[in-house]
């Protein structure tokens, strides 16, 4: 879960638990407000929750920043679930957060805090020795943070819906995701939550948005200025230390959560160093960043059965293989447990990206065709404009942190003249998509610099236009994050633009679309097409954009197809 500014009631109910196996204990006790020092003297606090009767048993640490009791993020029902079965429950306030003392930093201090926390725990008469987290988002990120500290006591983490590389998850393609980790810096700047409810999304200069809305914003200006400085982020990120996750690890990620690619690169970068990658786990199952799809019967335009029980039964069974010891054949059929959109079922393959799937492209056609043949001839470029004070505002007012609730039918924005849109035949067969999804694109801009977006949709027989995936590159980081360089206007650039991954299955007969543009807000802030520093620019300009499609500037999406026998 994570801090979002439309507040609690936009979200009713948003921690649900369920499970299919029996409970260990029918009692739990809890103690409040108990304090682990650190190195440093700082006092964290924490509840803990204990399976009643129970002698010394593994416990598993979830250290988070958004109040330990705070109501909406539901830790008393995961301490309780986790007490029941048989486990103690360590649910810790980090450094400068509710009721731990401390100045919070964000991404700093939590190795050295999880070691520290991890000692106190393992020493307990009610520890075993045994120490595992779980964690999602922020807490995801704390539970890395734990595992590369490399506490002996640590014997497994599952980390969820979370990236190691801070940079990556506030800036996707270098634009900021600014209705979600944006208004989350803003409203983390306090030891509980500033009310970021008067916050103007339209606001220009982006860097002074939070101050004009009576915030103090400083870790917003900060990240803002810092986007193109290596150690300023290598030293809130996790990236450098992948090689330390020595531990069994299960990582879990939803379709449409923010931080999806990332995870699942990093999935692949530990695996790289790992010294038992048989113990890594992968599961990815119909949800975004809240859930939604466990309170919820969709995800996207697609109807959904709850999956809720699939997920807890999971994190029960690898802390029970991992932490327990128990020999349950957890994972014996698959490391990587995918959930796939359309027909609704789980399926386990061996490792990520599937090796049942093959690359295959679709060409940007004149004429809005999207076609499997590469174009022979020169063709005329797709066009549209862009103005930055009127951007495709596909989700003011919206959570994005909760994609599988906010994406809706993408025919709301098709009387749009700055949305080119890329249509395929009604497709003869079944197609199964499995892995990562990436449009090349070979684009120009009258403008130094720009956002290029695309999404990748399903038109179902009755109309609806359903979001498979969609993604996001601003032009100057087309070389990667911290390496911006503008562009020439007017020369057509190879944009590759990632649209993370997906499991799903288009149905014979209904077709795929590619819609591309450069605005998604306020999802993402607005290029103001200027080329100045990230967030300073007062008057945006009005960019002239070409997509290509020709021999030599061929745009394609290349879509992971999976053909089984």
């Amino acid at each position: 879960m994570s801090y979002h500014p439309t507040g609690d009631a936009a979200h009713p109910d948003p921690m649900v638990i369920r499970s299919t196996t029996r409970d260990r204990f029918d009692e739990v006790e809890v103690r409040t407000d108990v304090v682990a020092r650190m190195r440093d003297g700082i006092q964290l606090v924490a509840d803990l929750y204990l399976p009643r009767g129970a002698g010394p048993v593994p416990a598993i640490a979830i250290r988070l920043p958004y109040g330990k009791q705070t109501p909406y993020m539901g830790m008393a029902l995961t301490g309780g679930f986790f007490a029941r079965k048989g486990y103690a429950c360590v649910v810790q306030d980090v450094r400068g957060k509710f009721a731990s003392g401390g100045v919070f930093e964000p991404g700093l201090h939590e190795i050295e805090d999880g070691y520290d926390t991890v000692d106190w725990i393992a020493a307990q008469p009610w520890c075993d020795g045994r120490v595992g987290l779980w964690g999602e988002s922020y807490y995801g990120a704390t539970s890395y943070a734990a595992a590369i500290s490399g506490h002996a006591a640590i014997r497994a983490i599952a980390p969820g819906d979370i990236g190691l590389d801070r940079r990556r998850s506030w800036f996707r393609g270098g634009a900021l995701q600014l209705n979600t980790t944006g208004y989350w810096a803003m409203a983390m700047d306090a030891q509980a939550y500033a009310d970021v409810s008067r916050i103007d999304p339209y606001h220009l200069p982006l860097i002074e948005m939070a101050r004009a809305a009576g915030l103090d914003g400083s870790f917003f200006r900060r990240l803002l200025d810092a986007v193109d400085d290596d150690a300023w982020w290598d030293a809130r990120g996790l990236a450098s230390r992948a090689a330390d996750v020595r531990v069994p690890l299960l990582s879990w990620a939803g379709w449409y959560d923010n931080f999806l690619g990332q995870q699942l690169d990093d999935f692949a970068l530990i695996a790289a160093t790992h010294p038992a990658p048989e113990t890594m786990h992968l599961m990815v199952g119909p949800w975004d960043h809240e859930g939604s799809s466990g309170h919820a019967d969709r995800a996207a335009c697609l109807p959904v059965p709850d999956t809720t029980a699939h997920r807890w039964d999971a994190f029960q069974a690898f802390f029970d293989r991992y932490l327990r010891g128990d020999e349950n054949g957890f994972g014996a059929d698959g490391r990587v447990d995918l959930f796939a959109l359309g027909p609704n079922r789980w399926w386990r393959t061996t490792a990520w990206p599937p090796p049942e799937s093959t690359p295959t492209p679709l060409y940007l056609r004149a004429g809005g065709r999207l076609d499997a043949e590469p174009p022979a001839m020169p063709e005329p470029p797709g066009t549209y404009r862009y103005d930055p004070l009127d951007p495709v505002d596909e989700t003011v007012g919206a959570n994005c942190w909760a994609m599988a609730a906010t994406h809706v039918d993408r025919r709301r924005l098709d009387g749009r003249a700055d949305v080119l849109r890329y249509l395929s035949e009604p497709l003869a067969d079944d197609l199964e998509l499995v892995g990562p999804i990436v449009v090349e694109l070979h684009a120009a801009t009258s403008a130094v610099d720009t956002d290029f977006t695309a999404a990748l949709c399903h038109v179902m027989r009755d109309g609806t236009v359903n979001t498979i995936q969609d993604g996001i590159l601003r032009a100057r980081y087309r070389h990667g994050l911290g390496r911006p360089a503008l562009v020439e206007p007017g020369a057509i650039v190879a944009y590759a633009i990632d649209l993370f991954a997906t499991s799903y299955v288009v149905p014979a007969g209904d077709r795929l679309r590619l819609d591309v543009s450069s605005s998604c807000f306020d999802r993402y802030d607005r290029n103001p097409n200027t080329g100045e520093a990230h967030g300073v620019a007062r008057t945006p300009i009005v960019a002239e954009q070409a997509v290509h499609h020709a021999p030599g500037h061929a745009s394609r999406v290349l879509l992971p197809v999976v053909r089984r026998a």
